[in-house]
């Protein structure tokens, strides 16, 4: 080549380099009909309007659209791009046609139709999933710097913010791929799936990281028509009422649980998921069973049953938002809020924790349909004994139905207290019967309603704190002394018997006795519920009867006053007092 012609080809190349890299405005003509349906045919976009529209050659052939509008052919989705990337693939330019391996959404703002009164995620990707359902082949799109807003009759029910996303190219049957990350209700999320586009058989995968939320699922889609996913899932959060917070969903019952964590063999079908194989940790304790998921009658259902070695089940009650059991309470009871969702979930657990006891072989349930909430235990061992309780609320138009039953037998009591503080002063064996039954709308209500009845017996023990015995000695040689210093010591008992009925919120003693080798102890009187305050007199007497001494228990039920009735004790009418004080 002569020194001419390299200098003519140099310019002719430096030419074609500086047209390529320039960007040409291209009227709405040909090239841009072109392009536009490339594009609809490629995403499943159809292009509503263009404010401008750019082409370039080089270094890659690329056109570029400003202020792109958009919409699927069914308009479940919507939106507008600050700009549209797309580059062009260089053979096919070359043939006259033009065709696209990657489109580029910028700052796009795109609106998702879903069904009125949705809150549910499923529900929300169902439609746009089935759109791209419907493309035989589809280009690589990608999203930068996105919001998607997520409407119901044009009232927004969720945005998704920062959406930077990859959707990756796919030919003819290929499952969609996409991946990448967003902003959801202030919690930035990383996620990636992988979706069928075919019948029959396919592979099918989802995973989403954030700080509530480690999800991990792949398994196999079969259908068509109803889809059946089938598959293992792999799921934990550090907290699961902010988890279901975050999903906009508020369940009272939800906040006794703290860190769980499921790893399962997992079934989806219209309306109904089945966890089996489940393994479920809470706060740490493992459970082993099945559960199911399901949409009865437009509530959701949760069922299931669990097992496991050790539960700490006082820590989850104390999470929940119990009210206090107060008269001075009078908001009325929310029994809705309890019972917004249906329950029957039933666990066996080897060793439970209840606030400082340890019961063992346990079985526990809980059964809540709307307006109803019952919970118990079926069964329990307890320090030798056996305990098993019930709570039934039901919502009546008087308000709330509450019934309460627990029972213990032959429980130890000295085993119980090296556990429970509150029974440090008493041993033996011992059990205890209770029902009461009330309606009321709120506490106040509920208390002054309440019947029922109580039983307490226990055997062969000793109560510490006084020495009755010593007591009633005493008092034989010097009756002032024995009101010096008689709380101390130790009084062995043979029986404690108490039996009470309740009426009104009103608990009436109608026997209640103590007895020992050398002393008998009788205590009567009331105590209410209501106010929880007692109002008790007692009488100790010697093994004779002739040595009586009167003694009045009174005051809140948390720490009552037990003390001797030292008047009546030391006046020389003091015999004839006695008999008034237990018919007070």
């Amino acid at each position: 080549m002569t020194r001419r012609a390299a200098i003519i080809a140099f310019s002719l190349v430096v030419a074609i380099g500086l047209l390529g890299s320039r960007s040409w405005d291209v009227a709405l003509g040909r090239v841009q009909r072109a392009a536009v349906s490339a594009i609809e045919e490629r995403t499943g976009f159809v292009v509503k309007a263009i404010e401008r529209a750019e082409i370039a050659l080089l270094p890659l052939p690329r056109i570029s659209l400003s202020q792109v509008a958009f919409s699927q052919r069914d308009g479940a989705l919507s939106g507008e791009a600050v700009r549209v990337k797309a580059q062009l693939r260089l053979l096919p330019l070359l043939g006259g046609r033009i065709s696209f391996d990657r489109v580029d959404l910028i700052a796009p703002r795109i609106d998702v139709a879903v069904p009125a009164g949705s809150d549910g995620v499923t529900e929300w990707l169902s439609t746009p999933l089935a759109e791209f359902e419907r493309l035989q082949s589809q280009s690589k799109i990608v999203i930068r710097s996105g919001s998607v807003f997520l409407r119901a009759n044009g009232a927004i029910q969720s945005v998704v913010r920062d959406l930077d996303l990859v959707i990756d190219e796919r030919s003819l049957n290929e499952p969609l791929a996409l991946s990448g990350s967003l902003n959801w209700r202030g919690v930035p999320t990383d996620v990636s799936l992988l979706w069928p586009m075919v019948g029959g058989s396919a592979k099918t995968a989802l995973s989403a990281t954030s700080s509530l939320l480690k999800l991990r699922f792949e398994g196999t889609r079969s259908g068509p028509g109803a889809p059946v996913i089938n598959g293992l899932l792999a799921l934990s959060t550090p907290s699961l009422p902010e988890l279901f917070g975050w999903f906009g969903e508020e369940s009272r019952l939800a906040s006794a649980l703290g860190t769980v964590a499921v790893s399962s063999d997992i079934q989806v079908k219209p309306r109904e998921v089945s966890f089996n194989n489940a393994i479920v940790s809470l706060d740490g304790e493992r459970l082993d069973g099945a559960i199911k998921l399901a949409d009865a009658g437009g509530r959701f259902a949760l069922s299931g049953t669990l097992a496991g070695v050790t539960l700490d089940l006082g820590r989850l009650v104390d999470r929940l938002p119990v009210p206090v059991v107060d008269a001075a309470d009078t908001a009325p009871f929310d029994l809705d809020a309890w019972t917004a969702r249906d329950i029957d979930l039933r666990i066996s657990v080897d060793s439970v924790r209840l606030k400082g006891a340890k019961l063992t072989d346990v079985a526990t349930y809980l059964l809540v349909k709307k307006g109803r909430f019952e919970t118990g235990l079926l069964r329990a061992s307890a320090y030798g004994g056996s305990v098993k309780s019930r709570l039934l609320a039901v919502g009546v138009p008087a308000g709330v139905d509450v019934k309460l039953q627990a029972g213990l037998d032959k429980v130890n009591i000295g085993q119980a207290a090296s556990d429970l503080p509150q029974l440090a002063r008493l041993s033996g064996t011992g059990g205890l019967q209770l029902t009461l039954d009330g309606v009321g709308r709120s506490f106040d209500e509920l208390l002054g309603s309440l019947t029922g009845r109580a039983n307490l017996a226990a055997r062969q023990g000793e109560i510490g704190g006084v020495a009755f015995g010593e007591l009633l000695r005493r008092a034989e040689r010097s009756p002032a002394q024995a009101l010096r210093e008689w709380r101390q010591g130790k009084t062995p008992f043979e029986t404690i018997s108490v039996n009470a009925g309740i009426a009104g919120g009103l608990l009436a003693l109608t026997e209640a006795q103590m007895t020992g080798s050398n002393y008998r102890f009788n205590l009567a009187g009331s105590a209410s519920l209501r106010t929880r305050n007692l109002d008790m007199t007692a009488l100790l007497t010697s093994p004779n009867g002739n040595l009586k001494l009167p003694f009045r228990l009174k005051g809140p039920i948390d720490v009552p006053a037990f003390d001797i009735e030292a008047e009546a004790f030391l006046s020389p009418a003091g015999a004839s007092l006695v008999p008034t004080l237990l018919t007070r």
